[in-house]
């Protein structure tokens, strides 16, 4: 009989609770916060989770990877091009961020391209130097390319290949770029390097703190549409980190460096920008050997707040990181990305507090139609006191669309993007 009392007692004061108590609005329309059920939640979807992490599933044939399942088991499957969906939004994505100092000034390198169907792709190159700035690919602030090979990243002058898996690669570009602090300054440049892996690949849908995957997916508001949405907006991500050895000549100048090195490789049936919201995300290469990826995500279809990333140490050891405090909402909501700021993160045992001050600045945009605006930032950092140089990417989405004409040569046009920035 007491048991019973219990239980109705129970009941009744979980109808009131559920009844009495309204879940917060969202930040701003747009980043869930914890509501009335997130605890039980949380609970519920740990279990899932971990079942799912621990019964060493493989990914089902209606693409069910991620939360702890992996898309493809064996890496040399996943180290190379995609064969890409019938989606019209299909994609397959390869970017390689390298960084370090040389004389107080920094040295960067990026490279990058987004496979996408009938031979287009999303490409870019970028390279800055002390004394001379950030030059660009030729095309940017657009990214779209065309003469893609099938099975091949790159087109127009940019090439990035597998060489052995999750161990090295080849990157090239050969074709003008531009200055930025001379937009109608154009140099010929032709770049050789080739990418060797220092740290093992770490795996999105497997390898993330379980905390961070399972709070993100609590916070949002659940239904049957909501993990439909879960399902098919799922993509396929890991990164590694490495040494880019690089020999290359801008007109008749020639460079040769050996700088640490990030990269990433995302694929899945469908990219579609227009779900993304923000994110924000920091590949940082320390002078103690320390390299880092951190940021966080806003799609809020899936997860308005998204914290992911790793620490790589000094003896090849990848560490998860458990949190971020960096909230996108006081940085930059309002589409001008901060250029002095800090946040901290925590990995193993350790927090870091990460300084980061812009040294440039440029923006390019992805899709055919503008989607995406990236503003990607060339930094020096401080992480616990100690010095490191890499590069920042502030996604925003970005609804005006692809501009009729795009005459990066014009300066008045150039001086009006600036402007934007």
């Amino acid at each position: 009989m007491t048991i019973v009392i219990c239980a109705i007692t129970f009941l009744i004061l979980f109808l009131i609770y559920g009844f009495k108590y309204k879940d917060p609005k969202p930040i701003f329309g747009v980043y869930s916060v914890p509501g009335k059920w997130y605890y039980l939640k949380y609970a519920v979807f740990a279990a899932i989770y971990y079942y799912r992490k621990y019964s060493k599933r493989a990914a089902g044939p209606d693409g069910s990877a991620g939360q702890g399942v992996k898309a493809i088991a064996d890496p040399v499957d996943m180290d190379r091009a995609q064969t890409l969906s019938d989606h019209a939004k299909a994609f397959d994505a390869v970017f390689f961020i390298s960084a370090t100092e040389n004389d107080g000034k920094g040295v960067y390198v990026i490279s990058g391209c987004e496979r996408r169907p009938m031979g287009m792709c999303n490409g870019l190159f970028y390279i800055g130097l002390p004394g001379k700035g950030l030059l660009c690919s030729k095309k940017i602030p657009d990214t779209v390319l065309f003469g893609a090979q099938i099975g091949e990243f790159g087109a127009e002058g940019i090439k990035m290949a597998p060489v052995e898996p999750m161990k090295k690669w080849t990157v090239s570009y050969k074709g003008q770029m531009w200055y930025q602090n001379e937009p109608n300054k154009n140099v010929d440049v032709d770049f050789e390097g080739e990418w060797t892996a220092i740290s093992k690949h770490f795996d999105f849908d497997t390898d993330l703190y379980p905390a961070t995957v399972i709070r993100s997916i609590a916070r949002e508001k659940w239904s049957r549409d909501y993990f439909e949405r879960l399902k098919t907006a799922h993509q396929s991500h890991y990164e590694q980190f490495g040494v880019l050895k690089c020999k290359f000549k801008i007109d008749t100048e020639i460079f040769e460096y050996t700088l640490p090195s990030f990269r990433d490789h995302s694929f899945g049936q469908k990219r579609d920008w227009s779900l993304m919201h923000r994110y924000a995300f920091h590949h940082i290469f320390l002078k103690n050997g320390i390299s880092v990826s951190v940021g966080v995500i806003s799609q809020p279809s899936t997860a308005s707040f998204f914290e992911a990333g790793e620490v790589a140490l000094p003896n090849g050891k990848v560490l998860p990181i458990k949190w971020v405090d960096l909230k996108l909402y006081q940085h930059g909501e309002g589409g001008q990305a901060p250029r002095d700021y800090a946040f901290r993160f925590q990995a193993g045992d350790e927090v870091f507090t990460v300084q980061v001050l812009v040294e440039y600045e440029s923006v390019h945009y992805v899709s055919d139609d503008w989607e995406a605006r990236m503003v990607e930032r060339f930094c020096k950092f401080m992480v616990n006191g100690i010095p490191g140089r890499g590069v920042s990417e502030f996604h925003y989405r970005h609804k005006e669309g692809r501009p009729e004409t795009v005459a990066k040569n014009d300066p008045e046009w150039f001086r009006k993007m600036s402007h934007r920035i």
